[in-house]
């Protein structure tokens, strides 16, 4: 028993495991969760329902969002985005990983005759021949992401963006990282059931990797017939740091804000919001620069 607790206590090495897909793939996770994304009082997998409607309208109304515009949202769970953006006429594209999300996402669609172009994929791994103005990101799904797995989203985001397009985002702030506090917690079925249908006992871990900052969550499923972990890293920038990693994915240009509804950049706030783009197409052809998006 006592080797059996240290090993669920010790320390995981730095992005040494990425479990974020099995939250949206299992039947009973996807479930909890499609329910914490339609829950209007909540921050858990989308934001509250008086927050979201202003991201929502500021993008359609900073970046022209119309007939004729074409956007992308990566992570796009159950159309609460698509939606609204394909009101305005335009052409949509939701990506996401959970078919529960997308099922919720087309019937939204159905419900008001809107045509969404929904794809059950993986935004790191996704290719077609489409070409965007807009793609969007919200909900701090970057910080989530391996190294790794940010340089391949931010190859997938420049190869599908036409030329002066915009890539949307938010992120955690290095501010926020001074909260996290390591801790245990252990429960009978953990979040009042939030990880299994069975009966099962879980050990909640926070760690943090100061030199890195970053965070981790581990969540310790103890079943009857089955032990499951689930990771979730949380990355906090700087907006230099940020700025760095689009710089070296070929972003020229990068606006800071502090917060997806264009309002202006707070050091002490736990988050902040970023517009990359590029001047240069996927055909090498240059696109004049675009004004700063900075309020």
């Amino acid at each position: 028993m006592f080797e059996e607790l240290s090993a669920l206590h010790a320390r995981p090495a730095l992005h040494s495991v990425v479990t974020t897909p099995a939250l949206w793939t299992d039947t009973h996770i996807s479930e909890r969760m499609l329910a914490a994304h339609l829950d209007p009082q909540v921050d858990l997998s989308s934001y509250r329902a008086e927050y979201l409607e202003k991201i929502a309208a500021w993008i359609i109304a900073r970046f022209d969002i119309r007939a004729g515009r074409r956007i992308a949202d990566f992570g796009c769970g159950p159309g609460l985005y698509t939606t609204r953006f394909a009101r305005t006429g335009a052409r949509v594209t939701g990506l996401d990983l959970s078919a529960r999300s997308l099922a919720h996402a087309e019937s939204l669609a159905r419900e008001e005759s809107l045509t969404i172009r929904h794809l059950r994929q993986d935004y790191l791994s996704y290719r077609d021949d489409e070409r965007y103005d807009v793609i969007v990101m919200v909900m701090r799904d970057y910080c989530a992401l391996t190294p790794d797995g940010r340089r391949a989203l931010l190859a997938t985001v420049r190869e599908h963006l036409d030329a002066g397009g915009r890539f949307v985002f938010d992120v955690d702030s290095a501010s926020a990282f001074a909260g996290v506090r390591e801790q245990v917690v252990h429960a009978r079925d953990l979040m009042d059931g939030f990880w299994s249908a069975d009966a099962y006992f879980g050990f909640h871990h926070t760690y943090r990797y100061d030199a890195e900052r970053v965070s981790l969550d581990t969540y310790e499923i103890i079943e009857a017939e089955r032990h499951r972990t689930f990771f979730n890293w949380v990355r906090y920038f700087t907006p230099d740091e940020l700025v760095g990693e689009l710089n070296d994915a070929g972003f020229d240009e990068v606006d800071i804000l502090g917060d997806l509804t264009g309002a202006p950049y707070d050091a002490a706030a736990p988050h902040f919001a970023a517009v990359a783009s590029r001047r240069t197409a996927s055909g090498g052809h240059p696109t004049p620069p675009s004004p700063s998006l900075e309020t």
